[in-house]
């Protein structure tokens, strides 16, 4: 398993009788009920390969050009995930069943490898350090907001992974 893997198993869940659920929107939508394994292998492979295309996209792209350019980009890739996944799961039954942060968080975590979850938590602690020493070296309100944004940013992703790493330990001894 891969980051890509994670990324889209945070999407899926399995209900009381067995189907496969998945929640285009994650935790802030409705999920859909997969009929078979063959319809969630079609969704799960659409789902990996938009992260696989937009994400490095929209980061080049702002590396490259800057985020103003980043965005209208995002909004394209939006239209591209609305339109594609309702394409592939308009026919089937909406769940009752809700995904919470957890659930969505412990299902990216089986789907990461430790190394990867272990190296974008130290990543993410670099980059607190990083927003930290900005803030306190700022010498004016941009670069404040800029230190304090980081802080806040990569100091969230930091206690999603530090979680999904708990998890994945849990998982690995059979609790």
């Amino acid at each position: 398993m891969g980051y890509f893997d994670g990324l889209a198993n945070s999407n899926f869940k399995k209900s009381q009788d067995g189907h496969t659920l998945f929640f285009p929107w994650g935790v802030l939508g409705r999920g859909r009920v997969l009929p078979d394994e063959a319809a969630a292998d079609k969704v799960r492979g659409f789902v990996k390969r938009y992260y696989k295309i937009s994400l490095p996209t929209t980061i080049v792209v702002c590396v490259v050009a800057g985020w103003i350019w980043a965005m209208p980009l995002a909004v394209i890739f939006g239209f591209w995930f609305y339109f594609g996944t309702r394409a592939l799961v308009a026919a089937y039954p909406y769940s009752d069943d809700k995904l919470t942060l957890k659930q969505g968080y412990a299902n990216a975590a089986t789907g990461h490898n430790q190394f990867v979850l272990w190296l974008l938590f130290i990543v993410s602690v670099l980059f607190v350090a990083g927003g930290i020493f900005i803030a306190y070296a700022a010498r004016s309100p941009g670069q404040i907001m800029l230190g304090m944004a980081s802080i806040i940013f990569f100091g969230a992703c930091g206690l999603a992974i530090g979680y999904m790493i708990k998890v994945k330990r849990a998982l690995r001894k059979g609790i």
